[in-house]
């Protein structure tokens, strides 16, 4: 029925060749694989594919990214700690990283799909963790989480240093709280006399940062800044 412990199974000589492990149970390992577009099995309630491990997986990549943070930060707040977490786990990095580990080579949909602009790469390589959760448990999860597929593709320092995207971090915040937002946009007159405008960031209808800038878009880069020093997420320059 499951296709266990074959010697010559591409998805094991796959994890043995990447992950240095060969599985326990190779079905939790091929399911991992099986895009919803493929599912093996389909009805209104429930389809047989790596929905399921996927949701499993990003709550454990979460958890041991948050974990790593904590004690690599141990003087950030939570702020910052929330925020970098963010970026390591956000789809596009996770497209890139799985990608480059070439998870393409077991992967069965019949969805098409480019690298460039796919999630369908990210969430195969959430749903391979919540395989490796479960069919090696969370300590030798936690180091091939960290060892092979976070650290060896992310400069966390650039990250750190490189992020200007101030709204783009604010919006995130924002969607995790499941809070409001909502920018005021006013024309203005710049000091050299140049039009400009004047933006206010508010969240749940309280004024959380002013920005000015020649366009709309710098005034509201300004104020989600603003914003994001407010709540901790950056640091007052």
């Amino acid at each position: 029925m499951f296709s266990f412990f074959k010697k010559k199974h591409p998805i094991a000589e796959f994890l043995i060749n990447v992950f240095g492990f060969y599985p326990k149970n190779i079905y939790l390992f091929e399911l991992a694989f099986i895009h919803k577009s493929a599912s093996l099995y389909h009805n209104k309630n429930f389809s047989l594919n790596n929905e399921r491990l996927e949701f499993l997986g990003d709550a454990v990549l979460n958890i041991i990214v948050g974990e790593y943070l904590y004690y690599e930060f141990p003087n950030e707040n939570e702020g910052f700690l929330t925020n970098l977490r963010s970026k390591i786990v956000n789809r596009n990095t996770l497209n890139e990283i799985a990608y480059h580990l070439n998870i393409q080579q077991c992967m069965v949909t019949q969805q098409e799909h480019s690298h460039l602009n796919s999630k369908i790469y990210g969430n195969t390589l959430e749903a391979l963790i919540g395989a490796i959760f479960i069919d090696q448990g969370y300590n030798k999860a936690h180091k091939i989480v960290l060892e092979k597929i976070i650290l060896p593709h992310i400069d966390i320092p650039s990250l750190i240093l490189n992020d200007t995207n101030y709204k783009g971090q604010i919006l995130d915040w924002i969607q995790k709280k499941h809070y409001q937002l909502e920018f005021k946009n006013y024309e203005t007159i710049l000091q050299n006399n140049q039009q400009g405008y004047i933006s206010e960031l508010y969240i749940n209808k309280q004024l959380y940062g002013t920005g000015k800038g020649i366009s709309k878009k710098n005034a509201e880069q300004e104020a989600s800044k603003q914003a994001l020093i407010k709540i901790g997420i950056l640091k007052q320059e």
